[in-house]
Order: structure tokens, then sequence, then C-alpha cells
């Protein structure tokens, strides 16, 4: 579990890269929210890396988090939390029992008063099976898996298929198991597998694992989502990729006006640490 949220703000350590994040995108599964895009020219399906920071709104259905694969059927990769236990799943499902990338972790996300980080970290061109596929929480790597099947080598995954879907927070579009939370900072690199050290890196002071500025490239379908611009639930600002690909999400269902259903905030990783 992630550490307990500390009641004051620690300035970041710039000599480290330390980043202020400035704001988190809420998400509402009754509301059916979500966030996507078409893929427009396949890249890179052997090697990329997902980065995200996520506070968890608790309860019992499955959620899904992240979607990358087909718009109406399989093969498609798929990030969520299962229902009830809480364990968090990544496969690349290509019907019935075909799951060449699929982990389940024994780890149970319970905790929904803190921010998690998240980084999974593809490269099926490695020699080693366990080298092709790496999950790490809060900058170590997860290790503890109840379904742990890796890749091929050379394996050609379902992400970056021209013509499928990027998906944030549903599947396939879909109007159930929809995720609940806020989510910040979410980042797909394209053409790199990466380490957490890339997004985030170790308090000194206190030990505590933060975000810092990703310096590098995103790749074709790489982007980069930051939630800064609030002023409209367009892909133009709230959707808006900032890696400078122009690969903007369209938001589905949030609201930005002013009063309580607002879903765009100031709770961040750097206010509530994990």
């Amino acid at each position: 579990m992630g550490r307990p949220v500390h009641p004051h703000i620690i300035t970041p350590d710039s000599a480290l890269g330390g980043l202020e994040i400035q704001r988190s995108l809420r998400f509402h599964n009754s509301d059916n929210t979500r966030l996507v895009r078409t893929i427009g020219s396949t890249s890179n399906r052997r090697t990329f890396t997902y980065s995200w920071w996520l506070k968890r709104t608790m309860n019992s259905t499955e959620q899904y988090l992240w979607y990358n694969g087909h718009a109406s059927s399989t093969p498609y990769f798929d990030a969520r939390f299962e229902a009830n236990t809480h364990e968090f799943q990544i496969q690349d499902y290509h019907g019935g029992s075909s799951r060449p990338i699929r982990f389940i972790t024994n780890r149970q996300f319970r905790d929904a008063s803190s921010w998690y980080h998240f980084v999974f970290a593809v490269d099926t061109t490695q020699g080693t099976a366990s080298n092709r596929a790496k999950l790490y929480v809060n900058g170590v790597q997860e290790t503890s898996f109840s379904t742990e099947t890796y890749p091929s080598q050379n394996f050609d995954s379902s992400a970056n298929v021209s013509g499928n879907l990027q998906v944030w927070a549903t599947n396939k579009e879909g109007t159930s198991n929809d995720l609940d939370g806020y989510l910040a900072e979410a980042h797909l690199v394209d053409g790199q597998q990466l380490e957490p050290t890339a997004f985030g890196y170790t308090e000194p002071q206190t030990g505590i694992w933060r975000p810092k500025k990703y310096e590098g490239t995103h790749g074709t379908n790489g982007f980069y989502l930051d939630f800064s611009d609030n002023s409209a639930a367009t892909a133009a600002a709230l959707g808006k990729d900032r890696s400078g690909n122009a690969n903007d999400f369209t938001p589905s269902n949030f609201s930005v006006a002013a009063g309580e259903g607002n879903d765009s905030f100031e709770d961040t990783p750097t206010d509530n640490f994990v």
C-alpha cells in the first residue's frame, strides 16, 4: 500500500527535476466519463511505456483504466482493477483463452486516500522474457503476481495500430466498468521501454516517491496529458496532448463549470503524497 498522506506541501527538489502538478481530472463511472482518440498510423508495437498517477475512488465493480486496441472487438490491450478484490490486471487479449501478455497482481489497491504512480514498460525484443514487460508502482517493480505471462520475443502487441483506439477510463468507449478516481500526468511513450525514474524520484528528506518532469520524446503515437487547461471540456483544452505530437483526446461527459459537478481538480500528487 502507499505511504500515509502528508498534510503539508513539500517543495519539489529542482535539482532532481521535481514537478509541481497543477491539476488532476476526476472520472465518474456513473457519468461514463472518458477520453478517446483514434490512432492515425501504425507505429511501434513491440516497445512502449505507459506512465500515470492515480487516486482511486473505491467501489466494488471492475474498473478499466486504459484501453489500446480494436474499436469493437479483439485484439486489445487493457489495464483494469478487478471487482471486489481490487487487484490490478494488464492483458493483451486476442480472443478466447489467448492472452500473450497478462499480469494480475497479488497486491490489492484499496487505499482511496493516496496517489499511486504506475509505470508499465514493454520491449518484446529483449532476450530475457522477464525483461519484456515490467510493472512498477511508486518507483518499485511489482514482482508478486497471481498470473504472470510474458510475451514471446519480438511479439507484436495490440498497441499502436492504425485505426485502433487509445482510451482512458473505459473499455472501447463502453458504458460500464468505467473508472472512478482522479488521474494526473498521463504519458504514453511510443518506442521506448523506460524505468520509473524517467517520471519520478525519491525525495531525499522523506523517502517519498514524487513526480518529476519527463524530459524525453514521446514517439509517433505517444502523448502527454496534464489536464492543465480547464477552460473547456474539449480536445483542444482538457484533452490537449502536451507532447508536441498533437495526439489530443476527445473528452466525454466531463464538466469544467464552477460548482460541485466540476471535474477539474487541484488535488494532485504534489499535494497528497503516496
